[in-house]
């Protein structure tokens, strides 16, 4: 007598991927999986599984920096920016991946940034992406927020600077119109309820020929778990389409950039 299909075993390398069946929870080992229908399992990346927090437990760091951050919560980030192991860990992860951002997005940029200009970075963390601006324009004015209060004592501290604010992004940012000379959002907005509100924010706060520079994951390949949005080249243009942006993958990294220069004829706006 043959056995039910979906209980049938075969040795099979999926590279980054187990297969479960959807709907259930039976233990699939690695390198192998079930077969049937697509309409019957789910795909989910290994060691993606989704944290549940039972009555009485407490968001921790034991599990990994991934399980702290990915409900979007200030007390999660601030597990993150407020202690050094995980910061290190944060920073190793991909190979430096996110070292390597930083670089790839400031010499996308350089050309374009003013010798002594006013800049914030919406979603600064502890001014990593602002620390690469430093070290090529040195007489520029640094400002910038963040949800997590532990992020904003670390990047006052590195900075010794007071230009720095704790503020939960939802409808609007802190700031005048037209006050900055450039604007950094780097993987802030997939985060983001509303994005393209956010988006037309970081625009009015850059000056008239100032530029706006925002940086988001490949949505295609993207599987964190606290991203509300997965945009690829073309959905990303889409979104920013009326502020008519350029928008290039990086090279290294396959993250994607998009740079909105603001034009003159915006005072009145």
């Amino acid at each position: 007598m043959s056995m039910p299909l979906i209980n049938r075993w075969h040795i099979a390398p999926r590279d980054g991927f187990d297969l479960i069946p959807s709907g259930q929870y039976d233990y699939v080992p690695k390198g192998t999986y079930v077969y049937g229908l697509a309409s019957h399992f789910l795909i989910v990346p290994k060691n993606r599984y989704r944290l549940n927090l039972l009555p009485g437990m407490e968001v921790s760091d034991e599990n990994g920096i991934g399980w702290i951050t990915e409900e979007n919560t200030s007390s999660g980030y601030d597990l993150l920016w407020g202690k050094e192991t995980n910061l290190e860990l944060f920073r190793e992860e991909g190979g430096h991946v996110r070292d390597m951002l930083t670089g790839e997005i400031v010499d996308y940029v350089e050309g374009s940034l003013p010798v002594a200009g006013k800049i914030v970075d919406i979603g600064c963390g502890v001014g990593d992406l602002l620390a690469e601006v430093l070290q090529r324009r040195p007489d520029s004015a640094l400002h910038g927020l963040d949800f997590s209060e532990k992020a904003i004592e670390g990047v006052r501290a590195r900075f010794n600077s007071e230009h720095f604010m704790r503020h939960v992004i939802e409808h609007d940012l802190p700031y005048a119109s037209h006050e900055f000379d450039v604007v950094f959002c780097t993987d802030v907005l997939e985060h983001l309820e509303r994005p393209k509100l956010i988006a037309s924010e970081l625009v009015r706060i850059c000056r008239p020929g100032g530029m706006v520079v925002i940086v988001v994951p490949d949505g295609d390949v993207d599987q964190f778990l606290g991203h509300y949005w997965f945009w690829n080249q073309e959905s990303l243009s889409l979104l920013l389409a009326e502020w008519e942006p350029q928008v290039i993958r990086l090279p290294a990294t396959r993250e994607f950039l998009a740079r909105i220069l603001v034009p003159y004829g915006r005072e009145a706006e």
